[in-house]
Formats: C-alpha cells, sequence, structure tokens
C-alpha cells in the first residue's frame, strides 16, 4: 500500500516537470536543497530529481484560521528561478494535496493525499502563541518541519521510491527528530 501511495505522489511530482525530467535518476543533495521561510510555513515537501519544493502554509482569512480550508499548498519552483505555482488539479487530488477535518477540540486532522494513513495534526501552541503541524515521528511527538522523498531511479510513470523521511522538533524536548520509511517493496 505505502509503496504505491508514495508511487503516485512521485508519479505525479513529475507532471509539469515532463520536458525537464523523464526518469528520476537525478539525485539531490539533500543538504544542499534551499531551506523555505515563507509567511505562515507550517511544513514543506522536497523530493528527486530537483530542489522544486511544496509549502503547506496556514490559511488565514481576517485574522483567523479558515476552517474550510486551514491549508495552502503550493509550490516553489526553485529549478524555474523561484517562481510560485499553484498545483494542478491531479497533483492537489491525488499526491500533494492534503484533506482536513474539524477536531472537537479545534485542532485539525490533516492527511496529506498520497499517505493518508499518516495523520498529521494542525493545532494551536499557546507557547509560541502560532499554529503548528504535529506528527508522530519515531513514536514521539513532534512539529513536522519537512517531508523528503527519495527516489531511486525508476521512470515517471513507475519511481523506484527508497524512502521518504519526516523531520521535525520533538515536542517535549526540541530535539530533531527525524523517521525514515522504507516502502514495502
Amino acid at each position: 500500500m505505502l509503496k504505491g501511495s508514495m508511487g503516485v505522489v512521485l508519479f505525479l511530482s513529475g507532471f509539469g516537470l515532463v520536458a525537464q525530467e523523464t526518469t528520476f535518476d537525478k539525485k539531490v543533495i539533500v543538504g544542499d536543497l534551499p531551506i523555505p521561510n515563507e509567511k505562515r510555513q507550517l511544513f514543506y515537501l522536497q523530493r528527486d530529481p530537483d530542489a522544486n519544493t511544496v509549502i503547506y502554509q496556514l490559511n488565514v482569512v481576517d485574522g483567523v484560521v479558515d476552517a474550510d480550508e486551514p491549508v495552502n499548498v503550493y509550490w516553489i519552483r526553485y529549478a524555474e528561478g523561484g517562481t510560485r505555482k499553484s498545483l494542478s488539479f491531479v497533483q492537489r487530488t491525488m499526491a500533494y494535496g492534503i484533506s482536513h477535518k474539524l477536531l472537537d477540540n479545534g485542532d485539525f486532522e490533516l492527511r496529506l493525499a498520497a499517505y493518508k494513513s499518516k495523520p498529521l495534526r494542525l493545532s494551536y501552541c499557546e507557547k509560541s502563541k502560532e499554529y503548528k503541524v504535529y506528527a508522530s515521528i519515531n513514536n514521539r511527538e513532534a512539529k513536522l518541519d519537512r517531508i523528503f522523498v527519495r527516489i531511486d531511479g525508476g521512470s515517471m510513470f513507475s519511481p523506484d521510491i527508497a524512502y521518504f523521511e519526516l523531520s521535525g522538533r520533538d515536542t517535549a524536548t526540541l530535539a530533531g527528530v527525524a523517521e525514515r520509511i522504507v516502502p514495502d517493496q
């Protein structure tokens, strides 16, 4: 299941990149990737074959989180001079988009379109006075900062996913935490 779900993400990440990249043989150097710092950024997603980045941003209308669409999702196309672009319909509905459900306590449960089995939580942090996205990373509650997807060859239609990695900060200790998830083969 995981391989299929992440395969959809990576297949769809190639949409719009067809003219630039026909396979995923190109690897990015993770440490050299840009670290975006967008206004109201919650977390971001990066993957092979380039530095293009998907931003997940808090959606605020008149100073209040929009309950109908609490998260804006868009590209920063670093490979195209840093332009911002909306996700395509296919990318939004099957890959990088995010669904939400309002919880009784006012938090939002979030699910990535391509990986619905990993719940995320959008919640207001009293200490920092801002909204954050939380995830279980290595069985620890953490503020999610980034998702990285490593592709080990294959093609746009059949990428070979080596792993995806969640990284963030432990909510109790603020120590950096990361978890690599290897898809079922």
